[in-house]
């Protein structure tokens, strides 16, 4: 896994509670002054006096440990300041000035510096410290030739050291960074799967909205017509009033079935008995559903154009609906009782019209144009890739026009290639 800082940031943090987080700094802090002390008391330098040594000494160990306290807060900076302190005790070193001590707390102090930066800021920054640290130092090491100095095995050593350092720092970035990854890839798991759930749940209300709409508009629209009907020749044309109640009786009827029936469906979350309820209507069920809005008191036209070929069900399902929801607006809405259907069989799709004398009113133009019901067709006409188009005029008329693009050439033939007009509705 990359570690570069730019492209992720993995932040430092301790495992150690916050009031134990003094022992790692201590514990460098023994490390790094243990070699001073020692070698100091034990040195016999060639050049100055002991206290001189101890004096010198004592200022390099206190340059390492401010580098050890300061690391977690600057980082690159003590890497910095305790590289030029190696080079410094290299040099002092070669002048006999101080003892092997210091010059292997330095290095012990680069290392852990190195560590720090590669285990908080990643791989480049890591790379590059330690390549200036073994420069700074190797030439220091080659220049000053300190005593007890190896050569290139000592080189060899340093290099080993601070990119043993180094390495270990950057592993520790990179697996954070890759812990953090995993933490931060599973939250953004878990919020797709709570938005694919919440668009789910959307989808599955507006299809209830479209279904129930399809199951009760036509119907209610039916019952309030005749109701209002048989009010009104209820004294007059007592026979009228008999049949148009006889007309709400068997509306509410169909409702309260179909409502059941959709319940049942919702209900069940068994797939094989959903299989067991009644199919869903197509264009083969047009005949009934034109005889529906002829008992209801609106005169179906029908023509067919073209070679009636058979739909794939998600089409003729839509087809229908559109169908119910056109007849439904053409007797809600029409002004003389009557509506023309036409079906277009072309090689590129089935096209529907539905068309009726408008009322007067110009309210019940905007009721046309804003209804739930258009909203539902336009939304299962979408679905298959279709498209719909209402329109008005010339003179007091409505056009529904829909165009059911077909997904794939035509498998079947359900009727003869003339256009056909019957006023009851049967092609």
């Amino acid at each position: 896994m990359r570690s570069d800082p730019r492209a992720f940031h993995a932040p430092f943090e301790s495992p150690l509670p916050p009031r134990l987080r003094w022992i790692p700094s201590a514990l460098a802090i023994i490390v790094v002054c243990i070699p001073v002390v020692v070698a100091s008391h034990s040195a016999t330098p060639l050049a100055g006096s002991t206290t001189e040594v101890l004096a010198t000494s004592a200022v390099v160990a206190i340059v390492l440990v401010a580098a050890l306290v300061l690391r977690t807060r600057y980082p690159r900076s003590t890497a910095a300041v305790a590289i030029a302190a190696t080079c410094a005790s290299v040099v002092l070193s070669s002048l006999q000035l101080i003892g092997p001590g210091p010059v292997i707390a330095s290095i012990l102090t680069v290392m852990i510096t190195v560590f720090g930066v590669g285990s908080r800021q990643g791989r480049a920054p890591g790379l590059i410290l330690a390549g200036i640290a073994v420069a700074a130092i190797g030439i220091s090491v080659i220049v000053a030739r300190p005593e007890g100095s190896r050569g290139l095995e000592s080189l060899i050593t340093l290099v080993a050291l601070v990119g043993l350092a180094a390495t270990g720092g950057i592993a520790q970035y990179n697996g954070r960074a890759f812990i953090q990854a995993i933490t931060e890839r599973a939250r953004r798991a878990e919020e797709t799967r709570e938005s694919e759930a919440e668009r789910r749940v959307a989808e599955e209300r507006l299809a209830i909205a479209r279904d129930l709409h399809d199951v009760m508009a036509h119907q209610i629209a039916v019952i309030n017509l005749h109701a209002a009907s048989a009010s009104q020749a209820l004294r007059t044309r007592p026979d009228d009033a008999e049949r148009s109640l006889t007309t709400v009786r068997e509306a509410a009827r169909t409702v309260l079935g179909e409502i059941g029936s959709l319940l049942t469906v919702l209900r069940s979350g068994d797939s094989a008995h959903s299989a067991t309820l009644a199919p869903t209507p197509g264009l083969s069920h047009l005949p009934q559903l034109i005889d529906e809005f002829s008992k209801a008191g609106l005169t179906v036209e029908q023509r067919t154009v073209g070679t009636p070929v058979e739909l794939d069900s998600l089409r003729d399902i839509v087809a229908h609906r559109v169908l119910q929801e056109g007849l439904t607006n053409a007797h809600k809405h029409g002004g003389d009782g009557t509506a023309l259907v036409q079906l277009d069989y072309s090689t590129d799709g089935l096209g529907i019209t539905v068309t009726n004398v408008t009322k007067p009113r110009r309210d019940d133009w905007i009721v046309v144009e804003s209804g739930h019901g258009l909203v539902g067709v336009r939304e299962r006409v979408s679905s298959v890739g279709g498209s719909l188009e209402t329109s008005f005029g010339p003179g007091p008329v409505h056009r529904f026009v829909v165009h059911l693009p077909f997904d794939e050439p035509a498998p079947g033939v359900r009727g003869s290639a003339h256009a056909t007009t019957d006023p009851k509705g049967h092609a």
